[in-house]
């Protein structure tokens, strides 16, 4: 499958369903017992038929939450993540890949194929995360599917602090993996300049990505990422209700909000790529 199974003519509007330990977090429950990860799978897949109509793409963690394909839209592309999603991640290390799935299995489920990488090109294992980059690259090639990563560059401090910092780590970075990716996810580069900077870095096409932020700070930095050269989006933690007290999460509750504040989010985010295309 190419990008285009996941894009429309406005750009890329897409969701990830693809962190089922953050649901499962939120929900109250845990992974480790099987009626919980059941649950969850559910969620996810409520979530997208919900949410999928007002998406380009839909990205997916397969161990827990492949049985939400039945609800996508003919229209609507899936990305199957490779990493292993349902386990806690160090961010030093190596990615560990999905135990049941890969490329293949990404391939003859016609989806396109993700990774989410914890990077920081100063870091004592960028060669060997380089390195698997490079190989699940060659095999989507040969497969004959798209590979897309999700960069996340690591930090020990915050980037707000670090804004020189963060954005030079993160141009090193694109310049180290673009040419083995079809597209590349991306966090906001902390102010416009630095965004268009970003495009005029890269040769494939980029997406904001909003991961730890804020719906209305996300939803500012969409607008700006499109109008500096992103052709797109990524919503993640957006898609999930703040914290509350343990005791007071529950499955009924996520559910609920996907199926309100999630939706009217994702409409909105659809609403502004279309306006912000309108206008180039």
């Amino acid at each position: 499958m190419t990008l285009d199974a996941i894009r429309s003519q406005s750009g890329y509007s897409l969701i990830s369903l693809a962190d089922p330990l953050s649901v499962a977090e939120h929900a109250g429950l845990s992974l480790q017992q099987p009626e919980s990860e059941e649950r969850v799978s559910a969620i996810i897949t409520e979530a997208t038929k919900v949410l999928a109509p007002h998406t380009t793409g839909v990205c997916l963690a397969p161990d827990v939450g492949f049985s939400a394909v039945v609800e996508l839209p003919k229209t609507v592309g899936v990305v199957f993540e490779l990493s292993d999603m349902v386990r806690a991640k160090d961010p030093l290390t190596v990615p560990v890949l999905a135990q049941t799935w890969g490329v293949e299995q990404t391939r003859n489920n016609y989806g396109l194929a993700k990774l989410e990488l914890y990077y920081n090109p100063q870091e004592e294992d960028a060669r060997s995360k380089k390195q698997m980059v490079i190989e699940l690259a060659d095999y989507c090639r040969h497969e004959g599917i798209a590979f897309i990563i999700d960069l996340v560059l690591y930090l020990e401090t915050a980037k707000e602090k670090y804004q020189a910092q963060f954005l030079e780590l993160q141009l090193d970075s694109i310049q180290e993996l673009q040419e083995y990716c079809d597209l590349i996810l991306l966090e906001y580069p902390v102010d416009p300049l630095s965004a268009v900077t970003l495009t005029a870095g890269l040769d494939i096409p980029w997406l904001v990505s909003g991961r730890g932020v804020a719906y209305e700070v996300f939803k500012e930095q969409v607008r700006v990422s499109l109008e500096s050269g992103a052709q797109g989006y990524v919503m993640t933690s957006q898609l999930l209700p703040d914290e509350v007290p343990h005791e007071q999460r529950s499955s009924e509750h996520v559910s609920n909000f996907f199926a309100t504040t999630a939706r009217d989010r994702v409409i909105e985010l659809e609403r502004i790529v279309e306006e912000v295309a309108e206008q180039v």
